[in-house]
């Protein structure tokens, strides 16, 4: 279980830091954002996890995520011990709307498109799968650097377009959380 924790927080630093070089030379803003996400579908359907967000604000930034099931470990069908599943995203990130870390911010809704991988790990066994995944959400200013999220994934199993024939249907997921501001422009 450490390990796939480990791999689950490693992933979207990893992804984050080849392409952080360009957001860096803008002087961006960092968000971090703690939240919990609710799956539609499968027998996990309650995750923890931790979102890294470099240029936040408005315009395009980049974000780094992964988390871990918190209800939804079943038997192992290969090894001992039980399934635990666990993601990681990285996103591209476009934001609208009056999100200034100077001043006042106001409501400001995102879209996002990115690449991720997820998996089950036991002590004997590791599965990972790629996926691409699209959605929007909002920021609610909250109090000085804090704001509420929520946001809508639709996560895709295959490399091919939703509108593409014989393309599975996407799985949906709901993310709520927290998000801290560090730094400004």
């Amino acid at each position: 279980m450490f390990r796939s924790i480990l791999k689950v927080a490693c992933t979207p630093a990893a992804l984050l830091a080849t392409v952080s070089a360009g957001v860096a030379a803008q002087q961006s803003s960092l968000m971090i954002s703690p939240f919990v996400s609710f799956q539609s579908t499968g027998t996990a359907t309650r995750f923890a996890g931790l979102a890294l967000t470099l240029g936040a604000g408005s315009g395009l930034s980049l974000r780094g995520s992964g988390h871990l099931a918190l209800n939804g470990t079943t038997a192992s069908v290969i090894g001992n011990g039980t399934d635990r599943p666990w993601g990681a995203d990285a996103d591209a990130v476009l934001s609208f709307g009056g999100h200034s870390f100077t001043g006042s911010r106001s409501f400001a809704p995102f879209v996002f498109a990115g690449i991720g991988t997820s998996g089950l790990s036991t002590q004997n066994y590791e599965s990972r799968r790629s996926n691409w995944s699209y959605g929007a959400g909002a920021n609610v200013p909250l109090a000085g650097a804090v704001d509420l999220f929520g946001e809508a994934r639709w996560r895709m199993s295959e490399f091919v377009l939703p509108t593409a024939a014989d393309s599975p249907s996407p799985t949906t997921e709901f993310r709520v959380g927290v998000s801290f501001h560090v730094g400004s422009r």
